[in-house]
């Protein structure tokens, strides 16, 4: 009997953890999308900390780069489900934020970066956080 709850939680989380993947690729797809096509901004990235060159952002780089910011989000929960399973919701959310926070410096503080480059580039970061710090939190309470 306790099998069947276990099992529809089971499916529920990796349900609601591989949508949020998803919709970060999406999102991250869209955001990238209608700042290069409709606002025609060449989206460029710093080289480094302190760097004054850019890069240009390409679309593979924003859809393989929020898949795999998103993917190891999912392995440090599922590792803090393992490891410190009765506080792994709240040590995963205090993690997730202040990478959230540590990847905004590059966007707001890099050199060389129109105005309409760095708003961009803080979209899309807050936009992959805010899908994804909720949907884990909340599928974390499920596990």
């Amino acid at each position: 009997m306790s099998a069947k709850p276990t099992a529809a939680r089971t499916r529920s989380t990796l349900r609601i953890r591989a949508l949020a993947v998803l919709a970060t690729v999406a999102v991250g797809a869209l955001i990238w999308l209608v700042a290069d096509t409709v606002l025609d901004i060449g989206l460029r990235v710093p080289d480094g900390p302190g760097s004054t060159t850019t890069t240009p952002l390409a679309l593979p780089a924003v859809l393989i780069g929020t898949a795999v910011v998103s993917l190891l989000g999912w392995a440090l929960l599922a590792l803090l489900e393992k490891v410190v399973a009765g506080h792994a919701r709240a040590v995963w959310t205090v993690v997730a934020v202040l990478v959230l926070v540590v990847s905004l410096f590059a966007p707001l503080f890099g050199a060389g970066l129109s105005g309409g480059n760095r708003a961009t580039l803080v979209l899309l970061h807050l936009a992959v956080g805010a899908i994804l710090v909720p949907a884990f939190r909340r599928s974390a309470a499920l596990a």
